[in-house]
């Protein structure tokens, strides 16, 4: 149906003034009629479409002065032949249509009945768009352009696929930590404490480039300026296990070495 109203509309803009319905029209071109009713208002069948011999629209109404509106009316036929406007007509309240007198129009053909069309035929030249038919044309317009953007607009708000973050690796201050912890509050045990003097002696011995046994380089890491402190302080804490628990700012401070730098892999 939408489709119909087009194809007509767009043949409505196409001569200048339309042919007199006396006269009739030719096929493909639209024609026009004014027709009085006394009560009632007219309306197309909303079932009309491009398979149908005659087409016709509302074009306007306008009241009488005794009582009633005049339509007037514009049709346009696809077969040659003489209709009655009626056919392709219904009141708007459901009325019988027979009520009216008949409206007959001629519609003629210049070709041959198996020719689509004689709009070729009309010499005059198209109008501007306007009215109806430049409506459909720009919500046509419409569709065609929204139909990207809101493509486009899902894929900007769909939500981003969450991307889970590898932890970071522990440091050897994070290695360290819970073994210093336990020597200050007097609960380090002996595999932990041989724990602890391994990694410190791996680092250091890296770091210092010492060739020596564990605990030939444990004993010279101990008279360190900075590789001995934490070694002082833990092996006070075991000579001393009721000694006041390590503060976090002064484990902080012992372990600040050894903050960035990454911790071996366990063996």
């Amino acid at each position: 149906m939408i489709i119909a109203a087009l194809v007509f509309a767009c043949t409505t803009q196409l001569g200048t003034p339309l042919p007199d319905a006396s006269i009739g029209t030719t096929r493909g071109i639209t024609g026009s009629i004014s027709v009085p009713v006394a009560d009632g208002v007219l309306r197309s069948r909303p079932d009309l479409d491009l398979n149908d011999p005659l087409l016709v629209r509302i074009a306007g109404s306008r009241p009488l002065p005794e009582g009633g509106l005049v339509f007037d009316l514009e049709y346009m036929g696809t077969t040659a032949g003489t209709f009655d406007l009626r056919d392709v007509l219904v009141f708007a309240d459901g009325r019988p249509i027979d009520t009216l007198a008949p409206i007959e129009v001629h519609i003629a053909s210049h070709l041959g009945l198996d020719a689509p069309s004689d709009l070729e035929l009309s010499e005059t030249p198209p109008s501007l768009l306007h009215g109806g038919y430049l409506f459909w044309l720009t919500l046509l317009a419409i569709v065609w352009l929204a139909v990207p953007v809101v493509v486009i607009a899902r894929r900007l708000l769909r939500p981003k696929p969450h991307i889970d973050t590898p932890p970071t690796p522990p440091t050897l201050a994070d290695v360290l930590q819970p073994l210093v912890q336990a020597a200050s509050s007097g609960a380090l045990s002996i595999d932990q404490q041989a724990r602890l003097e391994l990694l410190l002696h791996r680092y250091w011995s890296t770091q210092l480039a010492l060739d020596l046994p564990p605990h030939e380089a444990i004993a010279q890491l101990r008279n360190h300026e900075t590789a001995g402190e934490l070694l002082r302080a833990v092996e006070g804490w075991l000579h001393n296990p009721h000694a006041q628990s390590l503060s976090q700012h002064d484990l902080a401070a012992l372990l600040a070495p050894y903050a960035d730098i990454a911790a071996d892999p366990p063996t």
